[in-house]
């Protein structure tokens, strides 16, 4: 009996197997929603994690062992924080980052539900404008400064993902990334006073950046055959 159900378990695996291979050359999809950590802005938290929704696409090229795929993503929101110094404030602001890259996708099997490792390389930009608020024992605004901050570099990490596909055209995918993003950060302050004092200054910076869950939609074109 035991051994019955353990070929029958075989062979319906098997049948799973073969009829989940995909015989599409390429891949387009989107990106619904994301949870993802921005480069650090000033004295912001580092742990600083915002939503996404509907923010970047991805162009695949199908193989049976590895995919290529192309990615992008884009943002443009609002970003209003209290950052970690006892005596200021980031208000008003908003962010804008934008995000290109090439990579490979290997499949751990050929399932329906399809876990799958992926390594991209890229370049990625990130800027904030805004108003930096100094805060007073009194708790009120003693000085406000306009600030821009620029970065602009190289990123690489990478991504673990599960893809289920209840059809042969269409899979849903749900993945988590870690980043190494490499910049050149430039930032200007400019005092709202009198004198509108400008202070520029440029560094190189190191930052490993978190994305816990991109959740999206792939269809899959062409054909094999």
């Amino acid at each position: 009996m035991k051994q019955g159900l353990r070929s029958l378990l075989l062979v319906s695996l098997f049948a799973l197997n073969a009829h989940s291979q995909s015989n599409s050359t390429y891949s387009v999809g989107f990106n619904a929603f994301s949870y993802l950590q921005l480069p650090r802005i000033a004295d912001q938290d580092p742990l600083k994690y915002i939503t996404s929704k509907f923010n970047g696409g991805i162009f695949k090229i199908d193989d049976r062992q590895i995919n290529y795929r192309l990615s992008g993503r884009f943002l443009n929101q609002s970003l209003d924080f209290k950052s970690d110094c006892t005596n200021c404030n980031l208000v008003n602001g908003k962010v804008t980052d934008y995000a290109i890259k090439l990579g490979f996708e290997k499949n751990l099997n050929y399932s329906k539900v399809r876990p799958y490792f992926a390594f991209d390389i890229g370049y990625r930009y990130n800027r904030f404008k805004g108003l930096r608020n100094f805060i007073d024992l009194q708790r009120t605004t003693a000085l406000t400064d306009q600030m821009e901050a620029i970065k602009s570099g190289f990123t690489l990490g990478p991504t673990m993902g599960l893809r289920i596909t209840p059809i042969e055209q269409i899979s849903i995918f749900a993945e988590g990334s870690l980043e190494l993003y490499l910049s050149h950060l430039r930032t200007q302050t400019v005092a709202q006073n009198t004198a509108a004092q400008s202070i520029e200054t440029a560094e190189n910076k190191k930052e490993f950046l978190f994305t816990p869950v991109t959740v999206g939609l792939q269809i899959h074109l062409g054909s094999r055959n």
